[in-house]
């Protein structure tokens, strides 16, 4: 019908722009008129309600919260982690504090190429080459340090190194008393007494292939939290508690 109207009938001139705009204002009108439904609040709550649902409603709602409270209590559900006695189960792709690896014989086996000073974006890696004893190995870190409140723990160093030298561990409680702590020399890169606690994280390889540790990482039970795809592990050691980091 519209299109009838629109194109003009055999023998009729076409219509002008304004009775085509009213042809199509009145054909929507009539497709689209429905009435509104109205609902009346108040109405619908005193027919729905009753003294049994107003009583019992609240009843519910508490005894839900007094089962959950007893399975907290309990120990039935573990939905939280209680930091420091226990803390997240990281995944062995966690970028933390970084491992020194060793050589067979318990040297670095950093070969002092720089790269993994070069790749860091928070420059906060510093090396001292030296000569080594055997021919074989060109050089050897005398001094290697990083300054762990630059760091940004992005792992640049770990994809840089061409010796599988620097990992990262799953350690990420650092904490210190003084500026000096943070700077972190070979001896303490390469064995601290926290590293079986917290084991390895991010590597280029699940196993290491060319070099060791001065460590071997505990096997810890991981728990589930209740609804949670996150793991929790206890916790035997914490810094500045149970132990000394400054120390062997």
């Amino acid at each position: 019908m519209v299109r009838r109207f629109l194109a003009g009938e055999k023998g009729r001139p076409r219509r002008d722009a304004l009775q085509v705009q009213d042809v199509q204002t009145e054909v929507c009108a009539t497709f689209m008129k429905k009435s509104a439904k109205v609902i009346n609040i108040s109405e619908r709550a005193e027919r729905e309600s009753s003294f049994a649902r107003d009583m019992l409603g609240p009843l519910v709602g508490m005894g839900l919260t007094i089962n959950r409270m007893m399975d907290n209590l309990t120990g039935k559900v573990n939905a939280t982690i209680r930091y420091p006695e226990e803390r997240r189960a990281y995944s062995d792709r966690f970028r933390g504090a970084h491992i020194l690896t060793a050589r067979e014989d318990g040297s670095p086996r950093c070969v002092a190429c720089y790269m993994c000073a070069t790749a860091c974006p928070a420059d906060c890696i510093y090396i001292e080459p030296a000569e080594h004893p055997d021919p074989l190995i060109e050089k050897y870190p005398a001094r290697f340090d990083i300054d762990m409140l630059r760091c940004v723990f992005c792992g640049f160093c770990v994809d840089a190194c061409p010796e599988e030298a620097i990992i990262m561990s799953r350690e990420s409680e650092l904490c210190a008393y003084t500026r000096e702590e943070t700077m972190w020399d070979i001896k303490r890169l390469m064995s601290r007494p926290e590293l079986p606690e917290f084991g390895l994280g991010y590597r280029p390889n699940e196993t290491l292939v060319d070099s060791t540790i001065k460590f071997v990482p505990k096997e810890k039970e991981k728990k589930e939290l209740a609804g949670r795809i996150t793991l929790k592990e206890d916790v035997e050691m914490i810094p500045h508690v149970t132990f000394d980091p400054t120390k062997d």
